[in-house]
């Protein structure tokens, strides 16, 4: 912990130093919006986009007429690190909290969206190139997404998601793909391996003939995993090909199938899991009620009956945009075929389902002038998905299917309509008025031993907002907006465990303020909401089974509301710049405060799951053409509630990583990090219930402890 601390304030205090000495520090040339690469270390031109996949510069331009908090990654950002999910990929962007609840299972929360979800996870829209990888029933499944195959991920907090129809609290994060035209390379090929018999192997090409490229990754990722029973075998592939049909229409078709397989290896009790956090989930007992008395065994856990996910997705879209002047129109298609084999408790069983998904997008955006110069913006669209799902469920004996106890069809439908008109009243102020339709049918049809139900939910969500350009490089922002998100499928039958329970849909009204932009030596982006929600979804666990099965239900009144912060500082750039060098420090700082709002049973309890305050930092020096090191801290101050009682948390910690790399010759790089350097043991993720000092239950997940990863890349 010395050593933590002493790191942490080396960190922090480098930041301060640099933000409080513009004698050392030159303008950042650098954003308000996500993160980049000191451009005095990446000093090729700008890799020129195309309408279906536009350029970072082009988006990032995007972005910034945006009136709310959005942003940027890059994968040079994240590229030579071991990333395996989005979440790792987000961990810079202020107001994303992201943690692992097993091998390859991310939680993502932007804003407490989907704060406590214990299962297939909601609150945020996923999309690929505009495409919607986010499920018709209102779920989300991250494993689908391999951090190797990105170009750069956009970012849209709560309702300045709505150019892409999402309707959530957490807003929507876009995909965008390498394409032949916009891949850094015409090959690549990457291995890398470390703790835990981790072997990790990537192959991608691309291509350009004439009005036609093309561009196919390949991923594969073996890990016995930092816990007992944590084995992931996982195969991931995703390609593109793109045609221009003329000077003004492109067509691009995707294809994306994985088979991700990976043991499930349960929750602990707080002490266990920081005395032992290897280990496996325990059995579940119950006795002896006297001395020498039996015991009973209700569940023998994950190791004795092989709990796992296994994970199929064969997923085909398309996505063509025609250019008429000042107006495009882009028109999206997709299917997707979706198996699951899911083995877990004795109650649940093993969930066994079979989901084929279509689905068709339109939208229309353009610029024209009103009012003198000033640029005005509109869009319009919408969209329409549905998909079929064949759910059973079976005995779970030894991990073996024990005969059939329950089976149902269950049908989602999602209509979603759009616009919004940036009004440009002068070359400095933007005045933007939007809203949003959404109306979804979740069915439930009982076919064997289960309840059948519908759902039906609609909503229209105003939106309005204002844009203050103060200079060339800053901008404030304001807006006030409705959100909506109907109950997932997921949600209404326990992931399939349970019977149809029906549910209010969530509703919220959020009011944000912020500003981004760079001045001399620094670049900022910041955001301060509010959030007043309606029927809010948390999570509870069953009664009597340890935190092994959890439901969904709906409270009151809840409030979510806070800061975002994200900031970049580039040192001494003028001087170490003459010697190709560069030295970065990065800082992103969240403020969560989530409570309920005067409930009969809760009052103004704290909502369990996310952190109250979080904080990362990198420090990263690098020589161009050469080398580059880094250190990067991730301190959450205090753990999150457990309960919504409020009667057991678990403990804050402090994380610190570094990571290396070397140029051995002109596109041949060796790279290396080191995870929890100090081997802190933590709680990487909560599985939340009413009150833990009653329920005692096993909810608490162990985080990862020390690993050490290298690999070698190489790019023609």
């Amino acid at each position: 912990m010395k050593n933590t601390a002493f790191l942490r304030a080396a960190l922090l205090g480098g930041a301060t130093f640099a933000c409080a000495s513009p004698m050392l520090v030159t303008p950042a040339f650098a954003q308000g919006v996500g993160q980049r690469t000191d451009p005095v270390i990446v000093v090729t031109a700008s890799t020129a986009g195309t309408p279906t996949s536009p350029s970072v510069e082009e988006a990032r331009q995007r972005l910034e007429q945006v009136p709310g908090g959005v942003g940027l990654v890059e994968d040079t950002v994240f590229a030579e690190d071991f990333a395996q999910s989005i979440g790792d990929v987000l961990i810079f962007t202020p107001g994303v909290f992201a943690d692992t609840s097993a091998q390859r299972e991310s939680r993502i929360s932007i804003r407490g969206s989907g704060l406590n979800s214990g299962f297939e996870r909601r609150g945020l829209t996923v999309l690929r190139d505009g495409v919607p990888i986010s499920r018709a029933s209102g779920a989300t499944e991250f494993q689908e997404i391999d951090p190797l195959t990105i170009r750069y991920l956009e970012v849209f907090k709560g309702a300045n998601g709505l150019q892409f129809g999402a309707a959530s609290l957490g807003g929507a994060v876009n995909i965008v793909s390498p394409t032949g035209r916009t891949a850094h390379s015409r090959f690549s090929g990457r291995i890398e391996g470390g703790s835990f018999n981790t072997l990790r192997g990537n192959l991608s090409a691309s291509g350009v003939s004439g009005n036609t490229d093309y561009y196919i990754g390949l991923t594969g990722l073996r890990d016995d995993g930092f816990r007992e029973h944590s084995d992931v075998r996982s195969l991931y592939g995703h390609g593109n090909i793109g045609f221009k049909l003329g000077d003004n229409v492109e067509t691009r078709f995707y294809v994306t199938a994985l088979s991700d397989n990976f043991e499930l290896n349960g929750s602990l009790r707080l002490a266990d899991a920081l005395a032992n956090p290897r280990a496996a989930g325990r059995p579940v007992t119950v006795g002896p009620f006297r001395p020498g008395g039996p015991v009973t065994v209700l569940d023998p856990g994950p190791v004795a009956d092989d709990w796992d996910r296994n994970l199929d997705v064969l997923r085909l879209s398309n996505l063509t945009v025609i250019s008429m002047g000042s107006s495009t129109v882009e028109i999206g298609g997709w299917y997707a075929r979706r198996t699951l084999d899911h083995a877990i408790t004795r109650f649940a069983g093993i969930i066994d389902q079979k989901e084929d998904e279509f689905g068709v997008s339109l939208r229309g955006l353009g610029e024209f002038t009103l009012l003198g110069d000033a640029v005005s913006r509109w869009t319009l669209g919408g969209s329409f998905a549905t998909a079929d799902n064949r759910a059973r469920r079976h005995r779970n004996v030894a991990g073996q299917r024990a005969g059939l106890t329950s089976e149902s069809e269950q049908n989602s439908t999602n209509l979603t309509a759009f616009g919004q008109l940036d009004l440009g009243l002068s070359s400095r102020f933007t005045a933007i008025v939007g809203g949003q339709y959404v109306k979804v049918v979740r069915d439930v049809d009982a076919v064997l031993a289960e309840i059948s139900g519908r759902g039906e939910y609609d909503q229209f969500s105003p939106r309005f907002g204002l844009l203050y350009q103060l200079a060339d490089n800053a901008q404030l922002y304001g807006n006030i907006n409705r959100s909506f998100e109907p109950p997932s499928l997921a949600d209404l039958t326990s992931g399939g465990a349970r019977p149809f329970a029906p549910l209010k849909a969530q509703r919220a009204t959020t009011f944000e303020i912020g500003s981004r932009g760079q001045a001399d030596f620094v670049a900022w982006d910041v955001s301060l909401y509010r959030s007043e929600v309606e029927n809010e979804f948390l999570d509870f666990g069953l009664p009597g089974a340890n935190g092994f099965v959890s439901f969904t239900a709906n409270a009151d009144k809840t409030i979510h509301q806070g800061i975002e912060l994200g900031l970049d500082v580039y040192v001494a750039r003028e001087v170490l710049a003459a010697r190709g060098q560069a030295f970065t420090l990065r800082g992103a700082y969240t403020f969560n405060d989530f409570r309920f709002d005067g409930d009969l049973t809760y009052g103004d309890n704290q909502l369990a799951g996310v952190p109250r305050h979080i904080f990362v930092s990198e420090a990263r020096f690098e020589q161009k053409d050469s080398w580059y090191v880094s250190a990067n801290l991730r301190w959450v101050f205090d753990g999150p509630w457990a309960d919504f009682a409020n009667t057991e948390r678990a403990p804050g910690y402090e994380l610190v990583g570094i990571t290396a790399g070397v140029d051995v010759i002109p596109g041949v790089r060796l790279f290396g990090s080191v995870e929890n350097l100090f081997d802190t043991v933590f709680i990487s993720n909560v599985a939340t219930n009413a009150n833990q000092s009653l329920e005692r239950a096993a909810i608490y997940t162990p985080g990862v402890g020390r690993a050490i990863y290298g690999g070698i890349q190489a790019r023609f």
